[in-house]
């Protein structure tokens, strides 16, 4: 039996997985972006964080027909809005850190334009083929 199939579908993952496994080693640290991070410069790693790992969601779900798509857009955003929340949890038991629904919301905003840009470049990457 050839397992090359399953194995390519596997690692279409493998962004996705080190993109959380990136999100996680920052959110335990006391000050990932350094002590004078202000407010807006943590809104915009939350937003380009989720924004990244919605796309490399999006990716592995995609098929090959529309109504694949549009599902592939809901199921990432989930997954990354779900993700948001386990991250909020984990940094309210880090020190110095704290569960906040405003970064979730910024996580939400962050997932929802990645997953659009990911599916609008898989629709022109399709219109140019």
């Amino acid at each position: 039996m050839n397992s090359t199939p399953q194995r390519m579908g596997a690692l279409r993952w493998l962004p996705a997985v080190l993109w959380m496994g990136g999100i996680f080693y920052l959110s335990q640290q006391s000050s990932p972006l350094g002590v004078d991070a202000g407010a807006s410069r943590a809104a915009l790693a939350h937003v380009v964080l989720f924004c990244g790992l919605a796309a490399f969601l999006y990716w592995p779900l995609a098929g090959r027909s529309a109504q694949a798509a549009w599902a592939a857009m809901a199921i990432s955003f989930a997954l990354a809005v779900l993700y948001g929340v386990t991250d909020e949890l984990h940094q309210a038991f880090v020190d110095g850190r704290v569960a906040s629904e405003t970064d979730l919301l910024f996580d939400a905003g962050g997932a929802l334009a990645g997953v659009t840009a990911a599916a609008l470049l898989r629709l022109l990457l399709r219109r140019l083929q």
